[in-house]
């Protein structure tokens, strides 16, 4: 009982520490000005990689997931970023719960794509969902577009020298494309498109590079009627050349194709199964019958959710393997593509993985399609990494219907005892809580 009381502290204490960390704001300092001399950011951050917040209470979940490039001036950006919707988020709900009774299963998710990155600029675009209330979530884009270099993050006019042209070119230019050249291939109102495309910096505040120019993105009803969505459209550089001087996308290097490496060899851990053998013989007609009480036994299964993470997962596994014990792991699809090493580790390692879902959101509150989108997506990339291919699911935050189940296709895994790791952030009492709850074949 001692043993096993040890494992589950450590292994209690190596999760809190993977998904129960907080979050210090950092008060970022005035932009550099294109004049000055540039402050250098080689500094490297030794974390590099998704960062995951997840936040679980009664009324509400949050799922927020941002990028750690390896820049202490870009990732401390992008950390008050994410910190920063949260809070707003926070703040909103609980405006909310104050004039109304009802507590709905509120919700903030926030995922990301790198879009464009090379040794002098890099493209962020964040995608985030919010439920407080209503018929249905919030749709909204933040685009993020650094120099490297200086670690600092540029607007649109950073790209032009000393010009504000640039705003009547992407005007002229984008009038043209959507009204004439129809490049959206619909229809669209011109007195509607006229207004959104003037030459205002607030119509074209969120950009983001390609490797052929910009690509703005344009805000629900900016450019029409909610059907045609939040459009987006390519500019390419020569628009510009020929009539003003580019000042940042000169340092942009042509794209060069990417490639990965692969391995020929595969190393496989073999272990051997551990059985429990008694030893028998037959019993004496003669011979008294003695009865040994029975002692119960209490089997559980240890899960692990929300990783890989490149630290405590690893921290996990050792403690795992130095008992001699097998865990189920339930990845987040994001994580397991940023970090495919940690995710072989533990298919080698005999642990059986399970699908997470890809950026952990409310399942119930996606169409159908962005379920098969969570879902798939995830399963191809454990697939792709480890050759398996999970056959079992959690939901996030343990929520599910009927329809999630009927696009999921697998069996939903949830848990028997709930140390509630997440509220309580201390190690002995959720040691004590789960051993007092326990019972043979909990989870």
């Amino acid at each position: 009982m001692n043993k096993r009381r040890i494992l589950i502290a450590i292994l209690i204490s190596m999760t809190l520490l993977l998904f129960g960390c907080s979050y210090t704001y950092d008060k970022l300092e005035n932009p550099i000005l294109p004049d000055s001399r540039p402050e250098s950011n080689t500094m490297r951050n030794p974390e590099i990689g998704i960062q995951t917040i997840i936040n679980e209470g009664d009324t509400q979940t949050v799922s927020v997931h941002y990028p750690s490039t390896g820049y202490i001036k870009i990732d401390n950006t992008l950390t008050e970023f994410a910190n920063n919707r949260i809070e707003l988020f926070n703040q909103e709900i609980a405006n909310i719960q104050l004039h109304k009774e009802e507590n709905l299963p509120y919700e903030l998710h926030i995922d990301y794509d790198i879009v464009y990155e090379t040794a002098h600029h890099i493209s962020i675009l964040f995608t985030e969902s919010k439920f407080s209330g209503g018929s249905q979530s919030i749709s909204t884009r933040y685009t993020y577009t650094f120099n490297v270099d200086q670690g600092r993050q540029l607007a649109l006019r950073d790209l032009f020298k000393g010009s504000s042209a640039y705003l009547e070119i992407l005007s002229q230019y984008a009038h043209k494309a959507l009204i004439t050249d129809r490049v959206l291939n619909i229809s669209l109102d011109e007195e509607w498109v006229t207004k959104g495309v003037a030459p205002l910096e607030s119509n074209f505040k969120q950009f983001l590079l390609n490797a052929d120019g910009i690509t703005i993105l344009f805000d629900k009803y900016q450019l029409g009627p909610a059907f045609i969505g939040e459009p987006m459209l390519d500019i390419p550089f020569d628009v510009f050349t020929a009539h003003i001087e580019l000042k940042e996308i000169a340092l942009i290097p042509a794209p060069t194709e990417s490639y990965e490496e692969t391995s020929e060899g595969t190393s496989e851990l073999e272990t051997e199964p551990v059985t429990e053998v008694e030893a028998t013989r037959e019993k004496q007609a003669d011979e008294p019958i003695l009865t040994k009480p029975a002692i119960p036994k209490k089997r559980i299964a240890i899960t692990f959710e929300d990783g890989p993470h490149p630290i405590y997962t690893e921290l996990i596994l050792d403690t795992l393997k130095s008992r001699k014990t097998v865990s189920t792991f339930f990845v987040i699809g994001n994580r397991a593509l940023e970090y495919p090493e940690m995710l072989m580790r533990i298919h080698d390692e005999g642990h059986l993985i399970g699908n997470h879902s890809w950026s952990h959101p409310q399942l119930t509150r996606l169409t159908n399609e962005n379920i098969l989108d969570q879902i798939s997506k995830t399963q191809d990339t454990i697939a792709e990494i480890t050759g398996y291919t999970p056959y079992l699911y959690r939901p996030p935050y343990g929520i599910y219907n009927e329809n999630v189940v009927t696009h999921a296709r697998m069996p939903a895994i949830l848990w028997s005892i709930d140390p509630k790791d997440l509220l309580y952030h201390d190690a002995s009492y959720i040691t004590n809580y789960v051993l007092d709850h326990a019972f043979d074949g909990a989870i």
